[in-house]
């Protein structure tokens, strides 16, 4: 995975607006960041000791509903868990059903709502997944 194949995927998941490839270039170089996945689908994970939080998840329009972001995000919390992370956090759009859906299928559960959180007027639904009793 290099900066700029992820920071392509990122921008076409996400309408043509997303992070700059030197964002990713610190992200990989960063002892606290954790990247699951490929240049076409992956998710970026910050880790806090027992806790972690998805920065962001990005599927390639091209491979999108194939099931990859589904098995990539089952690995990564497996691979997370096995770090010692007993809990991840999100925050994602309450517009982008799809991604709620995906969250939902791995075990996130929703706890909290921020309205009007994002720039579209969207709400930022919070979810979090316990993986010390969640079987993905």
């Amino acid at each position: 995975m290099t900066p700029d194949a992820l920071a392509q995927t990122h921008r076409a998941a996400f309408g043509g607006v997303g992070w700059p490839g030197g964002d990713f270039e610190r992200y990989l170089n960063d002892p606290k960041i954790h990247i699951s996945g490929n240049a076409t689908c992956f998710a970026v994970f910050r880790m806090m000791g027992p806790e972690a939080e998805i920065l962001t998840l990005a599927t390639h329009p091209d491979a999108q509903g194939r099931g990859q972001a589904t098995a990539m995000l089952r690995a990564a919390l497996s691979s997370i868990k096995n770090e010692g992370v007993k809990e991840i956090f999100l925050e994602v759009s309450d517009k982008n059903r799809a991604a709620i859906a995906l969250y939902q299928r791995a075990g996130f559960s929703a706890f909290s709502e921020r309205p009007k959180y994002y720039t579209d007027g969207s709400s930022a639904i919070c979810m979090k997944v316990e993986l010390s009793v969640t079987f993905y």
